[in-house]
């Protein structure tokens, strides 16, 4: 290794993705910066041989960089604490076992992060359809304090939750750990995170904590089975995104009117679902139909506040109209459009 060159540990997670691991194992190992320990967390499922553990001795003989965990498959919160445990590294990187990162992707993040006296660095990525590639949109660097961040984050327009685009200060997770009874862990931890970075007081004046450059480094596999594709998703995103925006708007309360637009959508979006989707069992309906209530109340209650919230759109106003009043209306509309969007996937 390098002399004075600090160490990234990088955290990989692995469940039933032997079909893909080779690739994001060997693009760990080819990393232009070469001071790094591969933390390699194998799920396992007491009588089911998924092929990963093999995969990954095999690599693990030939690299001493590698360290392998293995550990019983009960969730990736888990599997992400196990692997943050076996840290050693100065900076804390992350590349799941059905993603791959470009050679260069720890090297350019770890260059940003010294150059723009960061503890939090973010590259661009490239989605990884079937059938296609689609790069990030392409923008300049930018050096963000949390509030900037955290508005991004609302609008949809840069990076996102996920902590596989990012470089992180090893210290940024000391006493931080994800969630491992809920889906979505990267949502309950990003935040704090990025708030930890920008709260350093020992930085130097002037320093935002977050550097952001848009180049695309990391290879997310969009995968059509894969958890984020099923219709409880929509359940899951509302329950992390109001803590987030709760943890955002006390952190930046000038965020409070996306934040607001952002949870509208949200809690829509939950309702076109049940309108559309549910039939449930009868053991699932009381349930289902607790949640349909909770979203219709947030719905209504956020009625006084169209008028001086400028960041919610025309179309979810008359969204929330059809939702609180024409209920048949708004799920033909909604079964009209996924048609339509399966006819557009039909014929590309």
């Amino acid at each position: 290794m390098t002399q004075n060159r600090p160490k990234i540990s990088i955290i990989s997670i692995i469940y039933d993705v032997a079909a893909f691991l080779p690739r994001a194992i060997e693009s760990m190992l080819s990393q232009t910066y070469k001071e790094l320990e591969i933390i390699l967390v194998v799920g396992e499922k007491e009588g089911r041989d998924t092929g990963d553990l093999s995969i990954c001795r095999k690599y693990a003989e030939q690299d001493p960089r590698i360290k392998l965990i293995v550990t019983p498959a009960k969730g990736t919160g888990d599997a992400r604490n196990h692997g943050l445990d076996a840290v050693t590294g100065d900076y804390i990187g992350f590349v799941d076992g059905d993603d791959w990162a470009e050679p260069e992707m720890f090297e350019k993040l770890y260059v940003n992060l010294k150059e723009h006296n960061a503890r939090i660095s973010v590259c661009g990525k490239y989605s990884e359809y079937e059938d296609r590639s689609e790069a990030d949109p392409a923008g300049p660097v930018r050096e963000m304090d949390i509030e900037e961040a955290f508005d991004m984050i609302l609008r949809g327009n840069g990076f996102f939750f996920h902590c596989w685009d990012k470089l992180f200060e090893a210290s940024i997770f000391e006493g931080l750990r994800f969630p491992d009874d809920r889906y979505l862990e990267d949502r309950y931890v990003i935040d704090k995170a990025l708030a930890r970075a920008c709260e350093d007081p020992e930085a130097p004046k002037g320093m935002k904590g977050i550097v952001y450059d848009t180049e695309p480094l990391y290879h997310y596999r969009v995968r059509g089975n894969s958890l984020s594709r099923v219709k409880d998703m929509a359940e899951y995103n509302t329950d992390a995104d109001t803590e987030f925006c709760e943890f955002a708007c006390a952190a930046a309360p000038g965020l409070k009117n996306i934040a607001d637009s952002f949870l509208l959508y949200d809690h829509l979006t939950c309702i076109q679902n049940y309108l559309l989707y549910f039939k449930g069992k009868p053991s699932d309906t009381e349930r289902m139909q607790g949640r349909y209530k909770e979203h219709m109340e947030f719905v209504k209650d956020i009625g006084p506040e169209l008028k001086d919230n400028p960041e919610i759109s025309k179309s979810l106003k008359i969204k929330r109209l059809l939702a609180l009043y024409a209920p048949a209306l708004l799920t033909f509309i909604t079964a009209r459009h996924v048609k339509q969007i399966a006819n557009d996937k039909k014929f590309q």
